[in-house]
């Protein structure tokens, strides 16, 4: 099972145990899955409690994507291979009998739009922002892989913000 125990201390993480266990893919040996973000939790329990949500699982299988990033010593681009493990995947009955396949990562909405650098920036506003740039590229490039395996898989793929979630 590829969803480990988080031991990140400045995240709100901890074990999720579903009071339909039976939707659930594949449970840990404590009988549930773990969260890392306190987002993660909130869709958890949507999936959990949503009777239209057949099977769910997360962090439950792995993409291989590659990594093209910009050496700023060398002036060229790198690429590093590396592998995505998608926060969800879900079955999900629709209204017309049909289940559409899912997955879905969930993210902070400031994660998911291109970072903003300000003017006269300070030098610790110029490093947040590279690593904000850094982050937002990684990204990118994992959902660009995602987005085309799903479309082999004739699964759907979307981006869940705390702006859905609430």
């Amino acid at each position: 099972m590829i969803n480990n125990k988080p031991n990140n201390k400045k995240y709100h993480q901890g074990l999720f145990i579903p009071k339909n266990p039976d939707k659930l893919i594949q449970k840990n040996s404590e009988g549930g899955v773990y969260y890392r973000s306190g987002l993660e939790q909130k869709m958890m329990i949507y999936l959990d409690n949503n009777d239209s949500i057949l099977h769910w699982g997360s962090e439950n299988f792995k993409v291989p994507y590659t990594l093209k990033k910009y050496d700023t010593i060398l002036l060229e681009y790198k690429e590093t291979q590396h592998c995505y493990y998608p926060d969800f995947y879900y079955e999900q009955l629709q209204n017309n009998g049909s289940i559409t396949k899912v997955v879905a990562e969930v993210k902070p909405y400031s994660n998911v739009i291109e970072p903003k650098l300000s003017a006269n920036p300070t030098s610790k506003q110029v490093k947040n922002f590279e690593y904000e740039l850094n982050m937002y590229n990684k990204n990118l490039n994992k959902w660009t892989y995602m987005i085309d395996f799903c479309n082999k898989k004739g699964f759907e793929f979307i981006i869940i913000t705390e702006k859905l979630l609430g």
